[in-house]
């Protein structure tokens, strides 16, 4: 998926979708039609490129998923007849062998303090950490559950979410097995932001990272 888009699939065929955004639909990527069904999504705020109306339409009328959103997002879907939970910080749901956790973040654009959260995800016996957007926080003022075998952690700065170096301090700090950049193939980052650059900074510092094409899939 787009690089802020994850889908998760557990071990007896279960999905979870993270922030189904617009760029997933990009020219030679997927359509409406082909985007893959779901059963459970979570949407961590209001931006484009982690939620697109017409795409989750199009999912819904494929399949019936539990959807997990902030309180500003799961108003603005009534409008549409659309059902959704509320999770916020600290709150932990399970769902479809799923556990999720949300957790903080630092994301304000242009002066805007944006209702938004990461997430902690657990499934057969493995987790990770989904930051969505954020700027750097200290992990120490993060509870203990984002200390995951995966870190998703964006690297694309533009004083909107965490920088290449941000994202090092902070990657180094958790002590993930894995860490995977993203949030940096949007039409404002991919041509200024080069994911390599963090994979040999992390090399480095004894940090495994791994750099996901679009559809790529690994096991977990």
């Amino acid at each position: 998926m787009h690089k802020s888009t994850v889908l998760l699939t557990t071990q007896d065929g279960k999905r979870l979708l993270i922030d189904p955004g617009k760029y997933n639909l990009d020219p030679g990527k997927l359509t409406l039609e082909t985007f893959p069904t779901s059963d459970v999504i979570v949407i961590t705020h209001k931006h484009a490129d982690h939620f697109d109306i017409d795409l989750l339409k199009t999912i819904l009328t494929k399949s019936i998923p539990v959807i997990f959103t902030n309180t500003e997002i799961k108003e603005s879907l009534k409008k549409y007849g659309i059902t959704a939970k509320e999770i916020s910080e600290g709150v932990t749901v399970t769902e479809a062998g799923f556990s999720i956790t949300a957790i903080r973040t630092d994301h304000i654009v242009r002066d805007e303090k944006i209702i938004n959260f990461g997430l902690v995800v657990s499934a057969d016996g493995t987790n990770l950490y989904h930051t969505s957007d954020t700027l750097f926080i200290e992990p120490s003022h993060l509870p203990r559950e984002t200390r995951t075998k995966y870190l998703l952690v964006p690297i694309s700065n533009r004083g909107v979410v965490m920088g290449i170096d941000d994202a090092l301090v902070f990657s180094s700090e958790l002590k993930s097995k894995v860490v995977i950049p993203i949030h940096y193939d949007s039409p404002k980052d991919k041509n200024r932001v080069d994911p390599k650059e963090f994979a040999e900074k992390a090399s480095r510092l004894g940090i495994k990272v791994r750099i996901l094409v679009f559809g790529e899939e690994i096991e977990l």
